[in-house]
């Protein structure tokens, strides 16, 4: 327990899900689950079943809409660490896409693989 609350709280944990973020809107399609595999196959390379998919999607479109609904959240997630944000991306979007890279990052397959 003590390793997931570092690796998902921990300021440079949370600016790698950033970054990580950002890859997945510039670099990994334009559909949330095309993004959503990108980054996935990057950090466990594989492509994620179909239910992981759904449920990485469905905490994506709830992350979305509060983060819409709280301009200011994202904001405060987005700024931490020493890495600039893509200022072209929407802060919303991107902290949503962050939380869904944190939980990838923080998967036991993505932390133990070999």
């Amino acid at each position: 327990p003590l390793q997931a609350l570092t690796l998902m709280n921990e300021v440079s944990f949370v600016e790698a899900s950033r970054v990580l973020a950002q890859r997945m809107m510039t670099e990994g399609g334009a559909k949330p689950e095309d993004r959503i595999a990108f980054a996935f196959r990057l950090a466990t390379a594989r492509l994620p079943h179909a239910a992981e998919l759904e449920v990485l999607r469905d905490g994506w479109r709830r992350h979305l809409e509060h983060y819409r609904q709280d301009g200011t959240a994202a904001r405060e997630l987005l700024k931490m660490g020493e890495t600039r944000c893509d200022s072209r991306l929407d802060a919303g979007e991107l902290a949503a896409y962050s939380i869904v890279a944190s939980l990838i990052l923080n998967l036991d397959e993505t932390i133990t693989k070999p």
